[in-house]
């Protein structure tokens, strides 16, 4: 038995999808969010550019000016004028020609320099100078180490010392003692920080063996230095053989820093010259003196111990004698210098023998005069301790055309 099929209705969920009618409002808001977006966007652009176009702002202020009306009078009380603000416009003007100018006179006057360090009004601006004088050549910092140094063409050892504000003895006791004689170009030698004496250890010294070698009383003043890695150490500390320490203000041998004899005239080889000039500006020196040639040679002392020989770096003999022991000149000649000397011998007599000078340092008295001509063999001075000396006695030199010879190959010492 057959029935008919009968098709159920279409459901409108299953349609295609078109926008519910409940929606419209929400789409209507989103586009009217949209248009003010746009409105401001376009404000603010405007806004900009006016700002960038029109002229400055103006500000106002309030000035009060006179009373606009009379006083009144309100149930018996006086009551003030009325003060009725006037409104003043004032524009604000950044202008570039407000800044402070130096004309090209100020500029001039501030570099010439000739003003005093300070603060001074120079017209249109205050011009504030510097304290201190921009050429000025600056120390530079201490030096905590031991440097090295290579010598350039011209160097001294006393321009090395200036340079480092050291004694001259300081950078010879830092070095080989060679470089006294011949400090060449290109040659490394030693800085030290301080003055001082730059030791090696030979590996069988304590540490307070070399403080005493080199006269200082307290160990650790080497242990302690900062110059040195001695941490942990005492004075019986035997340092390994090879071992650099820095002794600050050790002292050692006296060095040997004469002037040169000056010769004017005349066969310098034969005669020495006409006029000899030695040391000038020192306080002992004689200033051009005539030459006189020697006779012969004679032991500057009697009764001496011959305490230190001739070196590179110590070009005489020391002969130790009791203070006062008379010296006597060497050979026949004239005084060339007499009295106090810069460079550590103290009180000092030089005597010119023709191509021969010879000198006595560290003398307790003079006998003599500048010019004076004397003869071998003649009392010029006594035995002292002054200058660089630890004790007494005399440092005796012989020079020929001012080239240091040894004196034990003229004398027996």
């Amino acid at each position: 038995m057959s029935q008919n099929f009968i098709e159920p209705p279409p459901h409108l969920d299953d349609t295609s999808p078109i926008r519910p009618i409940g929606d419209a409002p929400l789409s209507l808001w989103r586009r009217a969010v949209g248009l003010v977006s746009l409105l401001i966007a376009a404000a603010l652009t405007i806004g900009t550019a006016l700002l960038l176009i029109l002229p400055p702002p103006t500000s106002t202020s309030v000035v009060p000016t006179a009373a606009a009306s009379e006083p009144t009078q309100e149930n018996g009380v006086n009551t003030p004028p009325t003060e009725i603000p006037q409104i003043v416009q004032q524009t604000v003007v950044e202008s570039p020609d407000l800044l402070p100018t130096v004309s090209a006179d100020e500029i001039a006057a501030i570099l010439s320099g000739n003003s005093s360090a300070g603060v001074e009004n120079s017209g249109s601006i205050q011009v504030v100078r510097n304290a201190y004088d921009p050429f000025t050549i600056i120390p530079d910092r201490p030096r905590s180490e031991v440097t090295d140094y290579q010598v350039v063409e011209g160097d001294t050892i006393f321009s090395i010392a200036e340079r480092f504000g050291l004694t001259p003895e300081t950078i010879a006791w830092s070095n080989d003692r060679s470089i006294i004689g011949n400090l060449r170009p290109g040659r490394d030698i030693n800085i030290l920080p301080v003055d001082g004496v730059y030791h090696q250890a030979l590996g069988s010294d304590t540490i307070a063996q070399i403080a005493a070698a080199y006269r200082i009383t307290d160990p650790y003043v080497i242990i302690d230095s900062e110059y040195n890695s001695l941490f942990g150490a005492t004075p019986d500390t035997v340092l390994p053989s090879g071992t650099w320490v820095v002794i600050p203000g050790g002292v050692a041998e006296q060095i040997t820093w004469t002037p040169k004899v000056e010769r004017e005239g005349g066969e310098g080889n034969q005669s020495g010259g006409s006029f000899v000039t030695f040391a000038p500006g020192d306080p002992g020196s004689c200033g051009r003196v005539a030459n006189v040639g020697g006779s012969f040679w004679t032991g500057p002392i009697d009764n001496y111990q011959f305490t230190r020989g001739f070196a590179s770096w110590h070009t005489g003999v020391d002969l130790a004698a009791s203070p006062g022991t008379a010296v006597k000149a060497a050979n026949g000649g004239v005084v060339i210098f007499a009295g106090w000397n810069t460079w550590g011998y103290g009180n000092a007599i030089v005597l010119s023998h023709g191509p021969f000078s010879t000198l006595y340092a560290h003398l307790s008295s003079i006998n003599i005069g500048c010019g004076q001509v004397v003869s071998a063999g003649q009392v010029i001075g006594g035995v002292g301790s002054t200058g660089n000396s630890s004790g007494p006695h005399l440092h005796f030199e012989i020079r020929y055309l001012d080239v240091p010879q040894n004196p034990a190959a003229t004398l027996p010492f």
